[in-house]
């Protein structure tokens, strides 16, 4: 047997991978034997190419070393050769390891391998399956939601981020406007009682501490509380809908309900305030309210140039086509608020408001609310229920703001929360002390942690509330006895939602009614009704003890011909 003969044998008319023709003869690797060196030189890289087996640190045998060279039948003779025996590899040409070769769990990753765990030679490489890769992907998502499952039964996440412009915070927040001086002599107003404003209170209406934690802010509401033998002051509540946007519906009578069924009636009123009086005091949903409790509840037409007149807000605002006068109504709701409490005094509330304690114990102080109970930096006061005496030196403030600020957003008056936050900055750089601030539980106990807020009115009765089972540990029970704490619930507007028949609202305004059911019969049977204009008979409600004198509860009405009731 010759040894030294070609693994591959070329005939007579085959030509090697060169395109060099081959001999018939292949005895030796001699001069005359190059081709056939050259031809086992290409069958080696070919098949290192498909597959390599050998380990780094073993040489390969190879045939030949190339054209010219001494042939060798041992990989270790031939000087300054390097590992596989002098043969070339293209830099491409790495080494691969085979699939087999590699740990289980990588072999099902995606691309990296699988099949056979000892392939063929010359088999190729086996494509990626799709199969496998959605099975792995719907692992790898399982065992992620039964991660976060588990995480979610030890702890809580809640996240809330802002991003607000570094250039707004400079302008608007670090830089302090200065104050009129409204609460000079020269600039303060006969109608506002000073010593009232400066006497001691009885009731701490600001903890000085964020009660964001469990039921402490309930807690806290619940400390303030009437006092007996004192007292009640006549209080008149304003509130505004816009007649041209959204129609007057059932949903928006839960404000009249709640009024009604939580307010001392002889000692307390409700102006409704709009752009189309006319229209809303025929609404089907108002008249049977004005008709029965006309003297509680009263619609009035609202002239800009008139609420304006006397502030430096007369000729800023108006609501004339062309002029600042926002088709949204924020105007009417950043401004006219503050209008009506500037002339009348008294509890502004929207119309989103469910009243469910008797504001009377709060009227001491000036105050608005807190938005919420995450104590955001910029945006963190409230004026969706607020009171204010009439011709506050805090009202005066705000209109010089307003009047000497540049506008919100161009051509338009939405002030929203930012103008209260700035006011208070404002008071405390002049040294003057401000108005209080409400905790949020107060009239927005939907705006907390997620294990001490109200559920949402517009669902059905949740599983927990506080933590407490709803029909077996007493959470509705819980839920009942704070919402008699709280003095009112915050529906933020969603006008287009209703109260589901089974949810704890829906239940709240139904007392509600049977309240007043009671007060109805009441009436009928003591014959408080009050005397029709004109003569005649009358169903309009009056109850013993009504204060005679409506100028106690509309401050300044005298005089003011387009604000008479």
């Amino acid at each position: 047997m010759d040894m030294n003969a070609s693994p591959l044998r070329l005939s007579p008319n085959q030509t090697n991978s060169y395109g060099q023709p081959g001999s018939s003869h292949g005895h030796g690797l001699g001069q005359g034997t190059s081709t056939s060196a050259y031809a086992a030189s290409t069958y080696a890289r070919a098949r290192r190419n498909q597959v390599e087996v050998e380990s780094e640190d073993e040489e390969p045998y190879s045939p030949g070393a190339g054209p010219g060279s001494a042939g060798s039948s041992h990989p270790s003779k031939g000087k300054g050769k390097k590992k596989r025996g002098g043969s070339f590899s293209l830099p491409f040409h790495r080494k691969r390891r085979l699939s087999a070769s590699l740990p289980w769990p990588l072999r099902w990753w995606p691309g990296g391998g699988g099949g056979p765990s000892t392939p063929s030679i010359s088999a190729p490489r086996q494509p990626r399956s799709k199969v496998r890769s959605i099975l792995l992907a719907l692992l790898l998502l399982g065992s992620l939601l039964y991660g976060i499952s588990l995480w979610g039964k030890k702890y809580e996440v809640q996240v809330e981020f802002s991003v607000f412009s570094r250039k707004w915070v400079r302008e608007e927040v670090d830089t302090i406007a200065p104050l009129r001086g409204c609460f000079n002599s020269h600039l303060l107003s006969s109608h506002y009682n000073m010593s009232q404003h400066l006497a001691p209170k009885r009731h701490m209406l600001s903890p000085g501490i964020s009660l964001k934690r469990g039921m402490s802010c309930y807690d806290f509401s619940s400390t303030i509380q009437p006092i007996p033998d004192a007292p009640v002051e006549s209080l008149t509540y304003h509130t505004y809908w816009r007649s041209d946007l959204i129609p007057f519906g059932e949903r928006q009578t839960a404000t009249f309900l709640s009024f009604l069924a939580t307010q001392p009636l002889p000692h307390s009123r409700l102006i409704l305030w709009t752009n189309g009086a006319e229209v809303l005091s025929s609404n089907p949903y108002v008249k049977p309210y004005l008709e029965k409790w006309g003297e509680y509840i009263k619609v009035r037409q609202v002239d800009m140039a008139e609420l304006t007149s006397g502030t430096q807000l007369q000729g800023v605002i108006s609501s004339k086509p062309g002029e600042v006068f926002d088709e949204r109504a924020w105007v009417d709701g950043d401004a006219i608020r503050l209008l009506v409490l500037w002339h009348f005094g008294g509890v502004w509330m929207d119309m989103d408001q469910v009243l469910t304690r008797d504001l009377h114990p709060l009227m001491e102080s000036e105050w608005v609310t807190q938005w919420d109970c995450y104590d955001k930096p910029y945006f963190s006061l409230n004026g969706a229920l607020m009171h204010f005496r009439r011709h506050s030196p805090y009202l005066c403030e705000a209109f010089h703001l307003m009047a000497s600020s540049p506008f919100p957003k161009p051509n338009t008056f939405t002030w929203g929360s930012h103008l209260y936050s700035k006011l208070h900055r404002s008071l405390l750089a002049a040294h003057i002390k401000p108005f209080e601030v409400l905790p949020w539980c107060f009239a927005d106990p939907r705006n907390c942690r997620t294990d001490n807020r109200f559920p949402d009115p517009f669902e059905h009765d949740p599983e927990f509330f506080a933590g407490k089972k709803w029909d077996h540990e007493g959470g509705r029970e819980d839920l009942e006895e704070r919402v008699g704490q709280v003095w009112s619930v915050h529906l933020h507007n969603q006008w287009a939602k209703n109260f589901p028949q089974d949810g704890w609202i829906a239940r709240l305004l139904s007392g509600y009614r049977g309240q007043l059911e009671v007060l109805e019969r009441y009436a009928e049977a003591k014959g408080l009704y009050a005397a029709a204009s004109g003569g005649g008979s009358s169903t309009r409600i009056r109850f013993e003890n009504e204060n005679e004198n409506e100028n106690e509860h509309e401050e300044g009405d005298e005089g003011r011909g387009s604000y008479q009731a």
